[in-house]
């Protein structure tokens, strides 16, 4: 089964997330489509040129090509959490939960996880109004 890839429109609203990890700062730029839902994900890690960056930049491709051809978000929240391959830093996220990041990919759940949250809240706020209109 193909699931056709949604086109990118000329531009999307985004959020960049920094987070602090072994290997130096690690920033998350997250373009939401029209929905609020994710849509692709772009990182930098390390040095141009680096081990890292060049595996940052393939993970947030493949992250973006799931997001872009429907892979739900838990999905890709699940495959991605967990994966240790750094020392644990603490960070602190912009809804103010304090997460230890073990490495890249979790990182990017952690972001990807408040946009979650997010949704979730706004389906919250609907369902009263659902409700009203039944």
């Amino acid at each position: 089964m193909t699931t056709k890839t949604r086109d990118r429109p000329r531009s999307l609203p985004s959020t960049t997330t920094k987070l602090k990890t072994e290997f130096g700062s690690l920033f998350v730029t997250v373009s939401t489509d029209e929905d609020g839902e994710p849509f692709e994900v772009f990182g930098f890690l390390g040095k141009g040129g680096s081990f890292q960056h060049g595996v940052t930049e393939l993970a947030c491709r493949l992250i973006s090509l799931h997001l872009r051809r429907g892979t739900p978000l838990e999905e890709v929240i699940h495959q991605c959490q967990g994966i240790q391959e750094m020392q644990p830093f603490w960070n602190k996220l912009d809804d103010g939960r304090s997460v230890p990041v073990h490495g890249l990919g979790d990182g990017i759940a952690h972001i990807l996880k408040a946009h979650l949250t997010a949704r979730e809240e706004r389906e919250a706020e609907q369902e009263p109004d659902i409700k009203a209109a039944a």
